[in-house]
């Protein structure tokens, strides 16, 4: 650096003396206004409670209470439910640990953290995460016993049934149902996240607000017609309870798969009384625990049995 910029340089840190006016100096009405903040301090936010990482196991990070995710319990969360449901059908070895969307390295969840291939692997081993469209193509590199999935667009105009007609009545039953909202979500999503009111204002704004929006996308108007909607959802399950017939897994395999893994992400949830649903605002479950597809709860029984038991 040329001696006069450094000199230069050198000039511009001195501190300004005492009565010279400086760009730095902060007006007198802009202090005021800042000695009257925090008008509210709110407590901090508390960080989620996380068990060490075991280095030597394949963690899958999960929505969950923490003690059902110790235990290895099924996810609330249907993405979420699926994949560990493959992966235990998959024969993989795997831990779960609770956690939320703002954990993931994709912002999403679930994601796989593989285990540490040695003993002495560093810590880089840990942070190369998996998400949830490339598990099923990991788990067949660590040699997963499920049978491989047909792919056909038979198996994915089936599929198609459950990632659209049943997700989003879903999505409009869990989040848009105020009473649901209120008995399952917030409990479930809202409360476990954060303690702040202002916090917890937010994200259940947030979720509705996608909720709707990812509705009326696939809706052809504006207006969202809960009749139609319904009855699609109605229709894929009907569908779905053809498709099994008296097998007890789908597509007539031996074993299940992941398609049997995604079924049950639904039906057990919709099933299970310890979710909370408030059953005269929950059209998506109803014909389901009435008994109209007994097939589709018999086999949502096996799964439970076989992965849950």
């Amino acid at each position: 650096m040329p001696q006069e910029d450094e000199n230069k340089f050198k000039k511009s840190n001195v501190p300004a003396k005492a009565g010279e006016s400086s760009w730095l100096t902060t007006p007198r009405f802009i202090r005021q206004i800042f000695d009257k903040f925090p008008l509210v301090t709110h407590p901090l936010t508390e960080l989620p409670h996380r068990r060490p990482i075991e280095r030597n196991k394949n963690t899958l990070y999960i929505f969950a209470p923490e003690g059902d995710a110790r235990r290895g319990a099924p996810s609330f969360n249907p993405s979420c439910l699926k994949w560990q449901t493959y992966l235990k059908l998959a024969g993989i070895d795997f831990v779960t640990v609770a956690s939320n969307n703002h954990a993931s390295p994709t912002g999403s969840l679930p994601f796989v953290i593989p285990a540490a291939s040695s003993a002495d692997s560093t810590v880089l081993d840990l942070v190369r995460p998996i998400p949830s469209h490339k598990i099923q193509e990991w788990a067949g590199k660590q040699g997963a016993t499920s049978r491989t999935e047909p792919d056909s667009i038979r198996f994915e105009a089936y599929l198609s049934l459950l990632d659209h007609r049943i997700r989003n009545a879903w999505l409009h039953t869990l989040y848009l149902s105020v009473p649901n909202f209120e008995a399952v979500a917030r409990p479930l999503y809202i409360s476990p996240a954060t303690s702040a009111p202002p916090a917890r204002l937010a994200l259940s704004y947030s979720l509705r607000t996608s909720a709707l929006e990812e509705l009326t996308r696939a809706s052809t108007s504006s207006v969202i017609d809960l009749s139609a909607l319904y009855r699609e959802s109605d229709d894929a399950f009907s569908a779905l309870s053809e498709l099994l017939g008296d097998d007890d897994w789908f597509f007539g395999e031996a074993e299940p798969g992941f398609f049997d893994a995604a079924v049950f992400a639904y039906t057990h949830l919709l099933c299970d009384k310890n979710m909370g649903w408030k059953t005269e605002e929950e059209r998506l479950g109803r014909s389901l625990r009435e008994g109209k597809w007994k097939n589709l709860i018999e086999h949502e029984r096996r799964v439970f049995d076989r992965c849950y038991r």
